[in-house]
C-alpha cells in the first residue's frame, strides 16, 4: 500500500510544472479562522487536481505553509485545508462525488525546481463524498465535530 501511495505521489508530482521556491508564508497571527486564510494564494502553483472519473484527486504541496500546520490544533488546520482545497478547486465538469486529498511537504527540489521524490513527506490523506461534507454553503466546524467523524477516511502522518 505504501509503495503504491509513493508511486502515485511521484506520478502526480511529476506533472506539476517546475517553479522557483517562493518565500515561505509566516505563521498566521491571531486565532485560526479558516474562512480568513488566504487559501487561493496558498493553493496557487502548489496544487494539482485530477479528475479520475471515479473520483477527483487533490494533491497539495503545503511545505511553504507548514508553520501553520505544525501547531497544537494541527488536525483542525489540516482538515480545513482539505475542505477548502476541494471547495475552491473542484473542477466544474467533474461528475464524481468521491474526493481524495493528499497533502504533502516537498522538502527538497532539484536544480530545475522539480521535487526530489525521496524528500516527499506525506502529511494528510483524506477521502469523503463531496455531496455529504460540502453540502450547501456551510462547511463543517471542526471545533464542534472532529475530522474523523466528518470524513470517511482521515489519516495524519
Amino acid at each position: 500500500m505504501k509503495k503504491i501511495l509513493i508511486l502515485t505521489f511521484l506520478l502526480i508530482a511529476s506533472s506539476v510544472c517546475a517553479q522557483s521556491t517562493p518565500t515561505p508564508t509566516p505563521l498566521l497571527s491571531g486565532k485560526w479562522i479558516a474562512a480568513k486564510v488566504p487559501w487561493d494564494l496558498w493553493f496557487k502553483d502548489n496544487a494539482l487536481v485530477t479528475d479520475k472519473t471515479d473520483y477527483v484527486h487533490f494533491f497539495w504541496n503545503a511545505n511553504d505553509f507548514k508553520a501553520n500546520f505544525e501547531v497544537k490544533d494541527k488536525e483542525i488546520h489540516l482538515a480545513d485545508a482539505a475542505l477548502y482545497l476541494v471547495k475552491n478547486l473542484f473542477p466544474a465538469g467533474a461528475k464524481a462525488d468521491l474526493v481524495k486529498v493528499d497533502i504533502v511537504y516537498v522538502l527538497e527540489r532539484d536544480s530545475y525546481g522539480m521535487p526530489k521524490w525521496d524528500s516527499l513527506q506525506q502529511v494528510l490523506h483524506v477521502e469523503f463524498l463531496r455531496s455529504k461534507v460540502i453540502a450547501g454553503k456551510k462547511l463543517p466546524d471542526f471545533s464542534i465535530k472532529t475530522p474523523d467523524k466528518v470524513f470517511d477516511k482521515f489519516q495524519i502522518f
